[in-house]
């Protein structure tokens, strides 16, 4: 079977087009990167025969599906694009979170519509962290707390407490934030189901950039800097949200399922 690798700000995945489904103990093999090809999640796409250009489904390494990830959809809107799932820049899709859009940059970034959070909570608080934690769902659950400097974090004993506190019923992202200048958020995130800190999450990039956007009243613009200092932008369009950023082709190859 045919299968393309591809990242988005360095989140990776392994894609096949054309099937519909795989089985889970195949998706933890597949993506376990010493005995596997090596991916944050798997992603599926298929041509649609609707009024969609394709349909995508996401997996997280553990095997299980998950709505949607930004990441991966910006990839998969790249990959459509090169099997001829679409002809020109712009596209539409459904994901397990519903309609989504997307367009092709002229600089190669890729412009995806993501699901507007209609509310947040607020004045979440974790075991002895003093900072206060928010929670919003961007297609995908998230909390997001704001810290003076996520370079010394441990992402992944912070995360996990957070994650599998019994307050989320279906667990959480963690988004780990600081504020860089005006307008401007590094992030690092701890993803469920991947159960550590991964290079890049876009809905939870989306998350935080809204987030901030609500809390501070200020509806600009905002560059959120991953981990590897990729910049991604979050926008709030005519009442739409949008986020940019960039997606790659790495290679292709064949593997027997």
């Amino acid at each position: 079977m045919k299968f393309y690798k591809l990242h988005g700000a360095g989140n990776d995945f392994i894609f096949f087009a054309g099937i519909r489904s795989l089985k889970k103990d195949k998706i933890i093999e597949l993506c376990d990167r010493n005995y596997g090809i090596g991916a944050d999640g798997i992603i599926l796409i298929t041509k649609s025969r609707s009024n969609f250009d394709f349909l995508m489904k996401y997996y997280n390494p553990d095997g299980f599906k998950a709505d949607f990830c930004a990441n991966g959809a910006r990839c998969a809107v790249l990959l459509a694009h090169e099997l001829n799932y679409f002809k020109k820049e712009k596209c539409r899709f459904r994901a397990g979170d519903g309609e989504h859009s997307a367009e092709i940059l002229s600089d190669s970034r890729i412009k995806l519509q993501m699901i507007k959070p209609v509310s947040y909570a607020k004045g979440l608080k974790f075991g002895k962290v003093k900072e206060e934690f928010f929670f919003l769902n961007t297609g995908v659950e998230h909390t997001t707390g704001y810290f003076n400097d996520i370079s010394k974090l441990d992402i992944n004993k912070l995360g996990r407490e957070i994650r599998y506190d019994p307050r989320f019923s279906n667990g959480t992202n963690v988004n780990f934030v600081q504020r860089s200048g005006k307008n401007i958020l590094k992030i690092r995130t701890y993803e469920r189901g991947v159960e550590g800190e991964t290079r890049a999450c876009g809905t939870g990039i989306t998350a935080s950039g809204y987030l901030d956007m609500m809390i501070t009243n200020d509806f600009g613009i905002r560059k959120i800097i991953t981990k590897d200092g990729i910049e991604m932008k979050v926008a709030l369009e005519k009442g739409k949200l949008f986020l940019s950023g960039p997606a790659e082709l790495v290679f292709e190859g064949v593997i027997k399922l």
